[in-house]
């Protein structure tokens, strides 16, 4: 089983999803956890440059790199799918369907960029208002996180 724990910046994905980890394994439940974009990767260093402004890519290539980012780790995930019961996903294609399309992207080029991945079986949304978000981290906030209209695209698509 697949878990996508979605939501605008600041919204609570990655505490959410350690809770849910956390309690399922409690349970003895055999849980993995990935977050994503994996700054860890060749990939995700420059989604992380990008988002701090040391590159420039256009929209069509920073999407395409969000998903090459699962893309690189879907060795990962099918090892860890064969010995896990459960899957939770900190972001997962859903968030770049849903900033690609703010970015104005083509809905349908965004899906094929993940048509192939392991799908879902549950998305959580996390769902918060705008000011609540922006009070959550006030500095150090990524070229996404900084832009309050585009935050509220996001809010929009995802409802």
């Amino acid at each position: 089983m697949i878990i996508a724990v979605e939501g605008g910046d600041q919204a609570g994905k990655k505490t959410q999803t350690m809770m849910l980890a956390k309690a399922l394994r409690s349970q003895k439940i055999k849980t993995a956890v990935f977050n994503f974009p994996d700054y860890r990767t060749t990939i995700g260093k420059e989604i992380n440059s990008y988002l701090h402004g040391k590159r420039k890519f256009s929209p069509e290539i920073i999407h395409y790199l969000y998903a090459l980012n699962r893309w690189e780790k879907l060795d990962e995930i099918k090892k860890s799918a064969a010995k896990n019961s459960i899957l939770i996903m900190n972001r997962y294609y859903h968030s770049n369907l849903v900033y690609g399309m703010a970015n104005g992207l083509d809905k349908k080029w965004l899906q094929n960029l993940d048509a192939e991945l392991p799908r879902t079986d549950l998305v959580i949304l996390l769902d918060i208002s705008q000011n609540e978000s922006f009070s959550r981290k006030k500095s150090k906030r990524d070229r996404f996180e900084k832009n309050k209209e585009f935050s509220k695209k996001i809010s929009q698509i995802y409802r």
